[in-house]
């Protein structure tokens, strides 16, 4: 049976598209609050994939079937919209936790937070001082890098080949500084192995693209896939001898995806307790936090991971060194 974090990310594509409202379970306890009380995701109008809002976005179904309030997304124009404007507008329409990822806007919301001291603020990711940051502001760390280190890593090690295969849309969130990334983690375990692995990049700005190079490959290679939804779209879940392959930001585990039985890792977020944390301090009306709310290690914390579906057919020496290179790079 699937987890509440299953069903979620599975209902994540038809309730953000008509409302978070749709989502409810079929019983649910009336809840205490004022159905007013509104959690939402600020974003841009602008979709780029591999950023944290797709799993923020499944996280705020999962407050919605576990506490009963609203949840729904505020898209900013950039062109259009001045930020504190739109947020206000969102405060006066229930928006009282307000969670966003967008790098753009975290000056804006700090602000914003400090002052309306009776409402919430939770960010992933991006950088601010412990002074600017207000008592109703929580901040998480992301870190995209280091969890393409540890896929590179893993690639190198789950590969028979000599080669592994990183495939790179180049709209996905920083793009250029991932692929240098995955490729820092490939020459780590080579030093620790004492092994040759090479690494062969190709720039994926389309599934067809991407599926012509697939099969090229066989189960001796292994392939890492960061790309939008369109860039999966096309794969065929039944091709024989097919790679291994890494994704990234699928949700891998949490939703029905068809290529599940392929992908059997990915790298991803998990930020769902530090929503559920944070609307729960929203209905018991604990806005402020003192000490302030800071995470800043996102492995240690756990905010990123490299998340396998099927660990008992991986080696267990490849899992060993691989916990200890995790371990290597939260501790930086």
């Amino acid at each position: 049976m699937r987890t509440v974090r299953t069903i979620v990310s599975a209902m994540l594509v038809t309730s953000i598209a008509v409302g978070v409202s749709s989502c409810a379970p079929a019983a649910v306890t009336e809840p205490d609050h004022k159905a007013k009380t509104t959690a939402c995701l600020i974003r841009s109008t602008t979709v780029v994939p591999g950023t944290p809002e797709n799993q923020l976005a499944a996280d705020l179904v999962e407050a919605k079937i576990v506490y009963g309030l609203a949840a729904r997304e505020v898209k900013i124009d950039p062109a259009t919209e001045e930020v504190p404007a739109r947020l206000l507008q969102a405060l006066q329409a229930g928006c009282v936790l307000m969670v966003s990822a967008n790098t753009e806007y975290i000056s804006d919301l700090a602000q914003f937070a400090k002052d309306h001291p009776r409402m919430i603020v939770l960010f992933i990711g991006g950088n601010i001082s412990a002074s600017d940051q207000p008592a109703n502001f929580r901040w998480v760390a992301d870190d995209a890098l280091s969890s393409a280190r540890l896929a590179g890593f893993f690639a190198a090690g789950k590969s028979t080949s000599g080669d592994v295969h990183l495939f790179v849309q180049p709209v996905f969130a920083q793009s250029s500084s991932i692929r240098t990334s995955f490729i820092q983690g490939v020459k780590d375990f080579d030093r620790v192995s004492q092994t040759t692995t090479k690494t062969v990049f190709v720039s994926t700005p389309s599934s067809k693209v991407l599926t012509a190079e697939l099969q090229n490959l066989d189960s001796s290679n292994v392939a890492a896939i960061y790309g939008g939804k369109s860039i999966w779209q096309s794969l065929d879940a039944e091709q024989l001898d097919a790679p291994y392959l890494i994704g990234a930001d699928l949700q891998l585990g949490d939703s029905v995806l068809a290529l599940e039985s392929r992908v059997q890792a990915s790298v991803e977020r998990n930020t769902s307790k530090y929503v559920l944390n944070a609307v729960s301090s929203l209905l018991d009306r604990k806005f402020d936090s003192d000490p302030l709310y800071r995470k800043p290690g996102a492995l240690k914390f756990q905010t990123v991971e490299l998340r396998l579906t099927q660990p008992d057919s991986i080696d267990g020496d490849l899992l060993e060194i691989l916990s200890a290179y995790e371990q290597e790079l939260a501790a930086r």
